[in-house]
């Protein structure tokens, strides 16, 4: 069964203006490029470098890191259990939090996400989560609630929490259910009555 359509993003007339200044400042100025996975079932290397970036800015410092959990990878398997229309627009914001020219405007310099400072990167993704244009706030939720998603569900990272897992009801533990057949008792014809006797 296909996954339900639910739109995370209603792209506007001014959002459709950045889309295209963003665009235009990921051809003039390409960012960094990591190497990805061999296999990635919805992101590039490109989309999947950026969401590397903005998973290091997001997650806690005093935990595992997010390159050692390996979000990027992680919330592309979720990004390819989605619909794949809203995995197209959280690309699209990732391909917008990169773009330079979105970049100058949100604090980050006339740089590419990947290729800014720790610094300029947290004040990019702060500048996204309290934007007044509602497409871009919501463009930056989607792509911190992916994040926050495939870094707490990773043991490591709620161990280093405190948080000791998910209850153990002895799934991993209890034997397997034998099932005993029991069988009927044999079925006896009656015996054949002699032909003289009367019943009393």
């Amino acid at each position: 069964m296909a996954p339900s359509r639910r739109r995370l993003l209603q792209w506007g007339l001014g959002t459709g203006v950045l889309l295209t200044a963003g665009t235009l400042g990921l051809v003039l100025q390409p960012g960094e490029l990591l190497d990805p996975p061999d296999h990635l079932d919805v992101l590039d290397a490109q989309t999947w470098t950026v969401l590397a970036a903005v998973a290091e800015t997001l997650c806690p410092p005093s935990g595992p890191s997010a390159d050692a959990i390996d979000v990027a990878t992680r919330v592309d398997q979720q990004l390819g259990r989605m619909h794949p229309a809203d995995a197209a627009e959280v690309v699209l914001v990732l391909k917008l939090i990169e773009s330079s020219v979105v970049g100058l405007f949100f604090g980050g310099g006339l740089r590419p996400f990947t290729k800014s400072t720790p610094e300029q990167r947290a004040t990019v993704l702060a500048r996204w989560q309290t934007s007044s244009v509602p497409d871009l706030a919501k463009g930056f939720k989607a792509v911190r609630g992916l994040v926050v998603t495939a870094y707490y569900s990773h043991p490591a990272a709620y161990i280093a929490s405190g948080y000791p897992g998910p209850p153990n009801f002895g799934q991993g533990t209890a034997p397997a259910i034998q099932v005993r057949q029991h069988r009927p008792p044999p079925i006896t014809a009656p015996a054949d009555r002699p032909e003289d006797e009367v019943p009393g």
